[in-house]
């Protein structure tokens, strides 16, 4: 399969901001007057909800969140919190997934992307289940094993319409590139204590900033020998 695809890189920008244009392109992406597209984007410190609003898995009050200039904001997206800001690159896939054999194969192409960009600098990491101590139930994911102990270097949630033959998708994955994982002791991300899942990132693995263009490139890279896709900026 080789489908053409379209790369959009919105540099540092708002949470709602970014949602508004991927509101526009997930509409025109139903009606075909886009190709599936990956947005890049960097966000300053924001803390997102699923689709479940589970309230719970942040651990402070609103107030407190407001008070220390962090956005907060109702997703449409799957998934549980999440924090999301500087140090990390957020990639939203407004795509039609029907060709990719539906959600499910759609979200082990994306882990494959995110393992295979980890592993272009040096970093190995795998999918497997690990045991969610909170709902007692396995939840899979994109993990970094050190000594013993499982890290969340790269998370992903995606919102989903099906229309006529499709099934179009928004949001997308998120990956710490560089340590500035200050604000994730607010909230439980994905309903994981924090001190479980213990956010991590390339730069701490590594020993050194690593360059975002760098990693943007294996994204695309990788994207498009997973995909089957030819894409252009």
């Amino acid at each position: 399969m080789s489908l053409d695809f379209k790369i959009l890189d919105l540099g540092n920008i708002s949470y709602q901001d970014a949602w508004k244009i991927q509101q526009e392109f997930f509409e025109k992406r139903q009606i075909g007057e886009v190709p599936d597209t990956l947005i890049f984007a960097q966000h300053p410190p924001t803390i997102t909800l699923g689709s479940n609003k589970e309230w719970n898995t942040i651990k402070v009050p609103e107030s407190e969140i407001r008070k220390r200039g962090i956005e907060l904001y109702n997703s449409k997206r799957g998934g549980g919190a999440a924090y999301l800001g500087p140090g990390q690159i957020v990639g939203y896939t407004i795509m039609d997934i029907h060709p990719y054999g539906g959600v499910l194969n759609f979200m082990k192409m994306l882990e494959e992307v995110m393992i295979k960009t980890s592993k272009n600098f040096g970093i190995d990491v795998d999918r497997y289940d690990v045991m969610n101590p909170t709902t007692d139930k396995p939840y899979r994911a994109t993990w970094y094993r050190n000594n013993g102990n499982d890290h969340v270097l790269c998370t992903k949630g995606i919102g989903m319409r099906l229309k006529g033959n499709g099934s179009y998708t928004h949001h997308g994955f998120c990956l710490n590139v560089n340590k500035n994982q200050s604000y994730f002791d607010l909230i439980d991300p994905c309903g994981f204590p924090v001190e479980e899942v213990k956010p991590i990132s390339m730069e701490e693995i590594n020993g050194e900033v690593i360059n975002y263009l760098d990693v943007k490139n294996k994204i695309v890279e990788n994207f498009k020998e997973v995909f089957g896709k030819n894409g252009e900026a």
